[in-house]
C-alpha cells in the first residue's frame, strides 16, 4: 500500500498544466486555422496540435483564445508532456490563473495510471471525481483503490471519501475514507502462509491503516494450528511536522505445544504465556535537539525466533535505550540511559551517562586544533552465572583481552553487580601539515583520565582508583591521484581516475595500569576490520592497557567513465598492518594484517572481500567474500562466505532465474562446515498477479536448528501495488 501512497506526489505530473511558457505556442492542424471574430478564438480542426515548450495537446478540434490564454480541446484528447500520456474526451485550460478541467481521462506516468469521470484544479490543489487508480499497467484482474471524491494538495494532503479496494473483477472491499499527509505511515499489508514441523500449518499477517493524518493502526494477527493464535496491536505515528515518529509492534500467543516451546538459551523452561512488545520513538527540532528511545520486552528468548523469524535476527540481542542530544555549534551534549528489562542476555546498564563534547576547533589561529569531552557514567552488569559454555573470540587486535560472548549457556540466573561511577575526560591536541606531492602530516599528543568510585571498598580496600594516561602520535600520510584515457568498449569505459593513499600511524598510550581495582565492564569487543587507534575514541575505558603500535596503510580507489562523463565506482583495494611494539609475552609483534576488496567492473558483476590474517602465526583469523553475477532481470547468482577461527566457517548461494514475464525460480543454500551440513535449503517459484501483486511458494529444509522443523512450505505475498 506504500506504493500507491508515494504515487500520489506523482500527480502534479499525471495532470499537467499547460503553463505559459518562453517558447510562443504554435498550433497546428489538417484544415486552415479558422479565426472566430464572435469569440475571439482560433479553430483548429483535423487532427489539431497545440505545442508549447514541454507540452503537445493533440485533439480533434482545439479552440486557442490568445487574448485570454485559454484552450478548449475536445475530441479525442491526447496530452503528452515529459513522458507522460492523458486520454480524455476534453480538456480545458485557462493559463491566467492557472486551472484546468478534464472530463472522461485516462492518465499515465508509469507505474502510475489513473482513469476517472473528471478532475479540475490548479497546481496548488485538484479535485477528483469518480476515479480508479492503478500502480502497475492495468491488465484483466489488476487491482485497482476507487474513490468517489478526492481532493489533492501539493506537497501536503490526500483527502479521499468513498473508498473501495477492488481486485479480480469481482471482488470489493470497501474502506474507510482517510486524509493522508505525505511522508507519515501509509496502508501496508503483509501476509505469509504455509506449514512448518514446528508450528503446523500457519498464516501470519500484520496490517497497517492511516485512520487518522497522523496514525496508522493495525495488527498482528496469526494463526497456528500446533501452537495456537498470536495477536498484538500495531501502530506509527508521525507528527505533522514531521519531527515525532514513534512505533510499537506487539503479539501474544497461548503457547499449546509444550514440547515444541522446549527450554530458553538460560536452560529454563518456556511457559505457555509468550509474547514480545518492540517500540521506538524519534524526536528532533530543527537542528540542535534530538532524542530517540528503542525497546524490546520478550516473554522469552527465543518468542521472536519461534514467531517473528526476520524480526529476530535484527533483535537477537535486544536492547533498550534513551539517547538524548543537544548541539551548539561545536559543543555537543548527550545523555544516554540503558537498562535491561529482559531476564536472559547479559549486559552493561547506564543509569545513565552524561557526556560532553567539544569538536575539534583551531586555538587562536596557530594552526593547532584541539578537541576535548567528559563523561559521568553510574553503571553496572547484568550478568549471567555460571556462564560456562561461553564462547571466546579469537586473539583480539592490538593485545587487547577479549570478551566472552554468552552464547550455549547453561542453565544460569541472572545476578546485578554493585553500581560504580566513573568519571571520565580527554583533551587531545593535533596539528597538520599539509607538504608538497600530496604529502599530509598530523602530529597529536593527548592525555586520558579515569575516576571510579563505588559504594563498597573495592579488594585494595579503597572505595577509589584512578588512571591517567598519555597519548603521543603522528598520521603521515600521501596522496597521489591521475586520470588516465582507456579504451575498453565492452565494458563501456574511456576514462579512468586513480587515487593512491600510502599512510602510516603511531601511538604510545603510556600510564594505563594505574587502575588495577576498574570494574572489568567496558571491554575490547571484537573486530575483524581495522579498529581506531585514538586514546580519546577507545571504546574499551575499562581495558585500556599501557601500548605502542603502529599502522601501515595502503588505499586504492579507482573510478571510471563513458562517453558521458558520468564516474561511478570500479575498485577500492586497501590494505593495512598492524605493528605491536609494546607486546606482551604470547602476542604477535606483526599483529593483524586486513585486506579490503569492492570490485565492481561491469553492472553484471561485482566482488566484495575483507580478510583478516595473522602474518607470523600465517593463520586466517577472519574473512568474508560475496560475488554476484547477474544478467539483467533474467537471472542472478550470488555465493557468500564466512569464516571465523573457531566459531564460524559457513557458505551460501542465492539463486534466482525468469522463466517469462510472471513467473520465475529461486533458491538458496547454505552449509555450515563446522557442523558438516546443510543447515538451509530453500527451493521456490514466484508468479506475478495481475501486476498487482507476487506470490512466492517455497520449500524449506533445515537441519542443526533447535528452534526450527526440518521440514517447512509456505506460501508469500508480496503486494505490487497498494
Amino acid at each position: 500500500m506504500k506504493n500507491l501512497i508515494r504515487t500520489c506526489s506523482l500527480i502534479p505530473l499525471i495532470f499537467p498544466v499547460l503553463p505559459v511558457s518562453a517558447q510562443a505556442p504554435e498550433l497546428s492542424a489538417d484544415a486552415p486555422i479558422a479565426y472566430s471574430e464572435d469569440t475571439g478564438m482560433l479553430i483548429a480542426t483535423g487532427n489539431a496540435v497545440y505545442t508549447d515548450e514541454d507540452t503537445t495537446v493533440e485533439a480533434e478540434e482545439i479552440l486557442y483564445n490568445r487574448d485570454s490564454n485559454k484552450i478548449e480541446a475536445s475530441g479525442n484528447v491526447r496530452v503528452t508532456r515529459k513522458g507522460i500520456r492523458l486520454l480524455a474526451n476534453a480538456v480545458t485550460y485557462d493559463a491566467s490563473n492557472k486551472t484546468f478541467s478534464a472530463d472522461q481521462f485516462r492518465a499515465g506516468y508509469p507505474p502510475a495510471f489513473i482513469s476517472g469521470e473528471s478532475f479540475s484544479g490548479s497546481l496548488e490543489q485538484i479535485d477528483f471525481n469518480n476515479i480508479h487508480l492503478y500502480f502497475q499497467e492495468p491488465v484483466p484482474g489488476s487491482a485497482k483503490l476507487s474513490v468517489g471524491r478526492a481532493t489533492y494538495v501539493s506537497n501536503e494532503y490526500l483527502r479521499a471519501e468513498n473508498v473501495g479496494f477492488s481486485t479480480f473483477g469481482n471482488f470489493h472491499l470497501p474502506l474507510p475514507g482517510f486524509t493522508y499527509v505525505f511522508g507519515t505511515p501509509a496502508i501496508d499489508l503483509d501476509v505469509s502462509a504455509g506449514y512448518q514441523d514446528n508450528l503446523g500449518a500457519y498464516l501470519q499477517t500484520e496490517w497497517l491503516y492511516p485512520f487518522f493524518q497522523t496514525l496508522s493502526l493495525g495488527a498482528n494477527f496469526d494463526l497456528y494450528s500446533q501452537r495456537g493464535v498470536l495477536v498484538g496491536p500495531v501502530l506509527e505515528y508521525r507528527s505533522q511536522d514531521r519531527r515525532i515518529k514513534a512505533f510499537l509492534s506487539s503479539g501474544w500467543i497461548q503457547d499449546n505445544s509444550r514440547k515444541e516451546r522446549g527450554i530458553d538459551i538460560l536452560g529454563e523452561p518456556i511457559e505457555e504465556d509468550r509474547g514480545f512488545v518492540d517500540f521506538g520513538i524519534q524526536w528532533r527540532n530543527e537542528g540542535s535537539l534530538q532524542f530517540q528511545g528503542r525497546g524490546t520486552y520478550l516473554s522469552d528468548s527465543e518468542v521472536l525466533r519461534d514467531f517473528r523469524r526476520n524480526a529476530y535476527f535484527d533483535r537477537f540481542h535486544p536492547d533498550t535505550f534513551a539517547d538524548f542530544t543537544w548541539q551548539k555549534s561545536s559543543f555537543l551534549l548527550n545523555v544516554f540511559a540503558r537498562t535491561q528489562i529482559n531476564d536472559f542476555y547479559q549486559m552493561v546498564e547506564r543509569l545513565p551517562e552524561v557526556r560532553a563534547e567539544w569538536l575539534p576547533s583551531e586555538i587562536a589561529r596557530t594552526g593547532f586544533y584541539i578537541q576535548a569531552a567528559a563523561t559521568a557514567t553510574r553503571y553496572r552488569l547484568q550478568e549471567i552465572i555460571p556462564s560456562t559454555g561461553t564462547v571466546l573470540f579469537p586473539s583480539n587486535s592490538l593485545g587487547l583481552p577479549s570478551m566472552p560472548i554468552a552464547g550455549g549457556l547453561f542453565p544460569g540466573d541472572m545476578v546485578s553487580s554493585e553500581v560504580y561511577q566513573r568519571l571520565d575526560g580527554t583533551a587531545t591536541i593535533t596539528r597538520p601539515f599539509h607538504g608538497p606531492s600530496g604529502i599530509d602530516l598530523v602530529l597529536r599528543g593527548g592525555a586520558r583520565w579515569s575516576y571510579y568510585t563505588s559504594d563498597n571498598p573495592f579488594p585494595s580496600g579503597t572505595t577509589s582508583d584512578e588512571r591517567l594516561m598519555g597519548e603521543l602520535g603522528f598520521d603521515l600520510s600521501q596522496t597521489l591521484a591521475r586520470t588516465y584515457s582507456v579504451e575498453l568498449p565492452k565494458l563501456g569505459i574511456e576514462k579512468l581516475y586513480h587515487q593512491s593513499r600510502v599512510s602510516l600511524k603511531y601511538r604510545w598510550h603510556p600510564g594505563a595500569e594505574e587502575a588495577p581495582n576498574a570494574p572489568p565492564f567496558d571491554l575490547y569487543p571484537y573486530h575483524a576490520s581495522p579498529t581506531t587507534l585514538d586514546l580519546a575514541d577507545l571504546w574499551q575505558v575499562d581495558g585500556l592497557r599501557d601500548w605502542s603500535v603502529a599502522r601501515f596503510g595502503w588505499e586504492h580507489e579507482l573510478m571510471v567513465a563513458g562517453s558521458e562523463g558520468n564516474y561511478r565506482d570500479f575498485l577500492r583495494l586497501n590494505f593495512y598492518q598492524d605493528l605491536l611494539l609494546s607486546e606482551d609475552r604470547g602476542e604477535d609483534q606483526w599483529e593483524a594484517f586486513y585486506a579490503q576488496l569492492d570490485f565492481t567492473p561491469a553492472a553484471w558483476f561485482r566482488l566484495q572481500f575483507a580478510q583478516k590474517f595473522r602474518p607470523e602465526g600465517f593463520t586466517n583469523e577472519a574473512a568474508f567474500m560475496r560475488a554476484t553475477v547477474r544478467s539483467s532481470d533474467l537471472w542472478s547468482v550470488s555465493f557468500q562466505a564466512e569464516y571465523l577461527k573457531s566459531a564460524i566457517e559457513q557458505y551460501r548461494v542465492d539463486g534466482w532465474y525468469r522463466l517469462s514475464e510472471t513467473v520465475g525460480l529461486f533458491g538458496n543454500w547454505q552449509y555450515d562446515a563446522f557442523l558438516k551440513t546443510w543447515s538451509l535449503q530453500r527451493y521456490g517459484v514466484s508468479k506475478r498477479f495481475a501486476n498487482t501483486w507476487q506470490v512466492e511458494l517455497y520449500l524449506t529444509l533445515t537441519d542443526a536448528d533447535d528452534r526450527r522443523g526440518d521440514f517447512g512450505v509456505g506460501i508469500r505475498v508480496n503486494w505490487l501495488s497498494f
